[in-house]
């Protein structure tokens, strides 16, 4: 997640040069919306996938009618690796704005990313480690300090490296070594997740776990990075574009419809090719070496790419943004709550807690996820009217600057303090 990365621009001549936050009335809202909405699709994603099953491996599943199948079809075309990929572009937005503003603000900004991102790392090996083996966190936090070396870089050179990135992950995760190595794996090491994380105690999960982060995570790390960069690197070149910015209703309009429109339709097309030929017929022809990977990476980002533009769109209009706007307090608080996600999620279904590994379908861990968004959407609403950041929002801010920052949103001043001269 990439929680309250943007900062204001509006600082005093004598502060300059320090090293220190600046405050939350800058944020951009439609980067909290559309990351509010990415986390709806995450979360949706680790049910169908990774908490009600052992998150890696061939997953035997349990018995699905035909409700099931439906729901898990939809999960595939419309939010498989979607969601996700939304939240590396916005990453990678999140990361010039914070440099940008940051270089405004103090030469040592660079010192200040690098030690924000080793700060999100360590976050995420204790997530990782303690509570979910699907963690995101490090690998954002990893392949960010990779992203710090280009960031720089002319836009030229940036395009340059996304296709470097799009060839090389294609060429080795498309390599029959490889693809053996994975796959052999995997299977081998279901039975002993569904063991460990469906009936052990929690130390027993964390044992396993430790030497499941080693053993399997570390081998997708080598396959994934070059795919993490690219989109990273797509987010920084968006926020380069003016995008962003823009807030005359015309501004970037075509640009963002053709984003929309072409993005989702490509997307949608090719994802709807990949669910039926891998669930209901097989028999459909198969690609030549290494196009099925190209293709399925490549309209992935089309697919994200589109979303985000289409909610740009609808938010440049007031009556979608009165209704997107319930998002936003979601997205402020992203980091919260994907970490909540995980805590209650593997509370209900591993053997310590609630013990439902295996046995729930794609359509109650459908309904389950929605509930509990609706449920996190309205805490974050009621937390966020109190606090300026979510909890681990605040504690990530405050080990960024070496120092405690204020938590709680100052209060407005009663009526008869008003320093207004007309009133």
């Amino acid at each position: 997640m990439n929680p309250d990365i943007s900062m204001t621009t509006a600082v005093s001549a004598a502060e300059a040069h320090d090293i220190s936050p600046v405050s939350r009335h800058a944020r951009i809202d439609d980067i909290d919306v559309i990351r509010g909405v990415a986390l709806f699709g995450v979360l949706m994603m680790n049910l169908a996938e990774s908490y009600r099953l052992p998150h890696w491996g061939i997953k035997p599943d349990v018995d699905l009618g035909r409700l099931d199948h439906v729901v898990h079809g939809v999960e595939q075309v419309l939010l498989s690796a979607k969601s996700y990929t939304l939240f590396l572009v916005l990453f990678g937005v999140g990361l010039s704005i914070f440099l940008e503003r940051a270089d405004a603000r103090a030469p040592r900004a660079m010192y200040l990313l690098t030690r924000r991102l080793l700060v999100l790392m360590a976050f995420g090996f204790m997530h990782a480690f303690f509570l979910f083996t699907g963690d995101i966190l490090v690998s954002y936090a990893l392949f960010g300090l990779l992203a710090l070396l280009l960031i720089r870089q002319r836009s030229a050179v940036l395009w340059a490296a996304i296709g470097t990135c799009l060839l090389f992950a294609t060429l080795v995760r498309s390599w029959p070594a490889v693809s053996s190595a994975l796959s052999d794996r995997i299977p081998g090491h279901y039975e002993g997740a569904l063991r460990a994380y469906g009936t052990g105690t929690y130390l027993e999960v964390v044992r396993f776990r430790v030497g499941e982060e080693f053993e399997v995570v570390t081998r997708f790390y080598g396959v994934a990075w070059a795919w993490e960069l690219l989109n990273m690197l797509i987010g920084v070149l968006l926020w380069r574009s003016g995008i962003f910015h823009a807030r005359a209703p015309d501004d970037h309009r075509r640009t963002l419809r053709w984003m929309a429109f072409g993005g989702i339709f490509i997307g949608f097309s090719y994802a709807l090719y990949e669910t039926v030929r891998a669930d209901f017929h097989p028999a459909l022809p198969a690609l030549p070496f290494g196009l099925p990977t190209l293709l399925h990476w490549s309209t992935t980002l089309l697919f994200a790419l589109g979303y985000g533009a289409g909610l740009l769109l609808l938010l440049r209009r007031d009556a979608w943004r009165k209704r997107l706007s319930v998002f936003s307090p979601l997205g402020r608080m992203a980091f919260t709550n994907y970490l909540t996600q995980s805590l209650v999620f593997t509370s209900l279904f591993y053997g310590y807690g609630g013990s439902l590994l295996g046995r729930v379908g794609h359509a109650g861990a459908a309904l389950m996820g929605i509930a509990f968004y609706i449920l996190q959407g309205i805490a974050s609403a009621i937390w966020l009217r109190r606090f300026s950041f979510g909890p681990l929002e605040w504690l990530w801010r405050s080990f960024t600057y070496g120092q405690w920052q204020p938590l709680r949103r100052p209060s407005p001043l009663p009526r008869r303090w008003s320093t207004n001269p007309c009133k």
